[in-house]
């Protein structure tokens, strides 16, 4: 299993956490067996479980952060795992930073676009 670490923030909700990035409620529990998913702590770390079994993808595309930009935003606008996303471009945090340059796979209709 992968982890991502992610900062409890006020107003979190396991359910909110889990919808935000697309992983159950089961697995994130199952990922933080010390912590009290029921009581979550402002500021308190918990880990975010990734699928990290890619795809094999034969074309890329580069993209470049913007100042708003997180991982959710990411893979929703691009139409990408964040497993991929994670594992294509060694990412260890959450937290995007502003003009860094991701490698992103070309899927679907998309496919015949530029080998990196």
């Amino acid at each position: 299993m992968y982890c991502i670490t992610y900062i409890i923030k006020q107003g979190d909700t396991l359910y909110k956490i889990s919808r935000h990035f697309n992983v159950s409620i089961d697995e994130i529990m199952k990922a933080n067996p010390l912590v009290n998913v029921y009581n979550l702590m402002v500021d308190e770390a918990i880990c975010i479980p990734v699928n990290t079994q890619t795809k094999n993808y034969t074309n890329f595309t580069t993209y470049l952060v913007a100042d708003n930009d997180t991982l959710g935003s990411v893979v929703e606008k691009n139409e990408i795992d964040l497993g991929d996303l994670l594992s294509l471009n060694d990412l260890k945090e959450i937290y995007l930073q502003p003009g860094t340059t991701l490698k992103l796979p070309i899927t679907g209709a998309e496919e015949g676009g530029v080998t990196l």
